[in-house]
């Protein structure tokens, strides 16, 4: 007798997170690091006029080298004779980001959308070339416009969806350019530069924490170093621009509370679990992403985001969170395994080293079967050369 399907409703719940546009926010804002971070507060704070700075030494110290260049904007301005509304035009140099860009889509409170076409029609005349534009890609159009590249121009115009789809046989037919033309003409585009200057700091070789971690009485304190920002709300009635700008700075500042709370959440599980490495520099214990998300109850890639180039100083060292993260190796962590191999390689008889033969019969004797390749392996990360080398060094005068 055949099996019959059953027809038959069952209700189930299911758990469910929807994508929207906040959540996506948060995950940009979670994934940056606290200098990341400080930048981008420094420009929200420059085009909303809610958001105001706290004594914060990351934010000042940063913020510092945009000056210059605004002043010399600023200088040009006011140095020459503007159809404009200077007010307008300062409002606009206040507002553009760190490379110098600025939408024109955005708010602006308090002008009229004429006089801010007319500002920044004065603005993209300043120096530096290219200020004001509203991307990387508006500024490319500027080079290549100014540089008379017609051909070049009409390539980036008309080609971007044959070129994001690698078709250059269909672009060479649309153009009517043979594909050796196409090919130099994209060589021109590559000269251009990607941004007219940069207004803040270009680099900085200095890797700043964003938790710090101390250690008094057998316990861990974790404390955020997050770039503080508060938020000024004036008294009376607002205009529905102002609204607006209201109320992304209170979506700004609640991101950045779930990011650090996602951050702390994150960062407290991982010294929970490696609390004997971080006390007595004991091998790390096996600890992965997924355990860390199941503790915390995070979703993988949220604990994988929150780890990711986030740094915590701990003893007046500053290391990566990936660094207290530990993967198995037949349920052993790799840091037990590399900590044991270096054990015996330093109790070795000099005039007669270990191999990864005889290191991977020790471990088999353990009760942990590793290949000689993977003895190999943990031996180079630890820098130790082969035993021949050992040997060869043992003997050397």
């Amino acid at each position: 007798m055949k099996n019959k399907q059953s027809l038959r409703l069952h209700q189930a719940q299911r758990q469910r997170q929807a994508f929207s546009p906040a959540r996506g926010r948060f995950i940009e804002i979670l994934t940056k690091n606290r200098q990341e971070l400080a930048a981008e507060l420094r420009s929200l704070i420059a085009v909303n006029p809610f958001l105001h700075t706290v004594a914060d030494e990351v934010l000042f110290a940063q913020a510092q080298p945009e000056s210059d260049l605004r002043a010399d904007l600023l200088t040009q301005l006011h140095t020459g004779r503007w159809r404009c509304r200077i007010d307008a035009a300062e409002y606009i140099i206040e507002a553009l980001d760190d490379h110098g860009f600025y939408d024109p889509a955005q708010p602006a409170p308090g002008f009229p959308m004429e006089d801010i076409a007319a500002a920044l029609e004065v603005i993209q005349q300043l120096e530096p070339f290219g200020v004001g534009c509203r991307d990387s890609l508006d500024f490319i159009r500027c080079q290549l416009k100014s540089r008379n590249e017609t051909t070049a121009l009409r390539v980036l115009n008309e080609g971007a969806a044959e070129l994001s789809t690698h078709r250059t046989n269909a672009l060479c037919r649309k153009l009517n350019i043979t594909e050796t033309e196409l090919n130099r003409q994209l060589e021109i585009i590559r000269t251009c530069q990607l941004y007219p200057c940069q207004l803040g700091q270009t680099e900085n070789s200095c890797v700043q924490a964003d938790v710090l971690l101390t250690l008094a009485d057998d316990e861990f304190t974790i404390t955020p170093l997050t770039p503080q920002v508060s938020l000024d709300i004036p008294a009376g009635p607002l205009s529905p621009p102002l609204k607006q700008y209201l109320k992304e700075a209170r979506l700004t500042l609640d991101q950045i509370d779930q990011r650090n709370l996602t951050m702390q959440l994150v960062f407290q599980s991982l010294v929970r679990r490696q609390r004997n490495h971080l006390m007595s520099e004991a091998p790390l214990a096996v600890c992965r992403l997924k355990e860390v998300a199941e503790e915390t109850g995070l979703h993988v890639s949220t604990v994988s985001r929150a780890c990711a180039h986030k740094y915590y100083e701990y003893h007046g060292l500053i290391r990566p969170f990936s660094d207290l993260l530990c993967k198995p190796l037949h349920n052993v962590s790799r840091s037990e395994i590399a900590a044991q191999l270096k054990r015996w390689i330093e109790e070795e008889n000099p005039d007669s080293p270990l191999d990864d033969e005889q290191l991977a019969q020790r471990f088999q004797n353990e009760g942990l079967i590793l290949s000689r390749r993977r003895i190999a392996d943990v031996r180079k990360r630890l820098n130790i050369p082969n035993s021949y080398r050992r040997k060869a060094l043992k003997k050397a005068p």
